[in-house]
């Protein structure tokens, strides 16, 4: 089996569909998991590891295997299922989260925290400083 194949198998797997949130084969592709590994870099080897499956195990036989004798493939695989799928639009909407959002941030403005009452109880409290030892 394909290395692309693997993977969606993979990842159909650890994400099936539930409710109105679709399975990870529906919503996203290995081209995706591609360009999410060009922003961790430092998964690539793992998650290369991780593909190489033995066709006769499913998918579920083959991520337990890869739990037990390769953490840093099982890891690389999974990390990179859930954050391609988590990042992709259609999910995102689902959700109900937008992204980021560039919020304006007054620094010279005094913070609400400050005058909210939110430390109330910190400056009841008093002071708690605790000497580093050695330092």
């Amino acid at each position: 089996m394909s290395k692309d194949k693997t993977f969606l198998a993979l990842a159909d797997f650890l994400i099936p569909a539930h409710g109105d949130m679709p399975a990870f084969g529906s919503v996203c592709s290995f081209a995706d998991a591609q360009k999410a590994l060009d922003f961790r870099v430092d998964l690539k080897e793992g998650f290369d590891r991780g593909l190489d499956a033995d066709p006769a195990l499913s998918a579920e036989a083959h991520l337990e295997k890869l739990n037990k004798e390769d953490g840093a493939a099982f890891s690389a695989v999974t990390t990179v299922a859930i954050c391609t799928y988590y990042m992709n639009p259609r999910v995102r909407e689902l959700l109900g989260y937008p992204g980021q959002e560039s919020v304006q941030y007054d620094s010279k403005a005094t913070q609400i925290y400050l005058t909210d009452g939110s430390l109330g109880h910190v400056l009841a409290r008093g002071r708690k400083y605790r000497p580093t030892p050695g330092l």
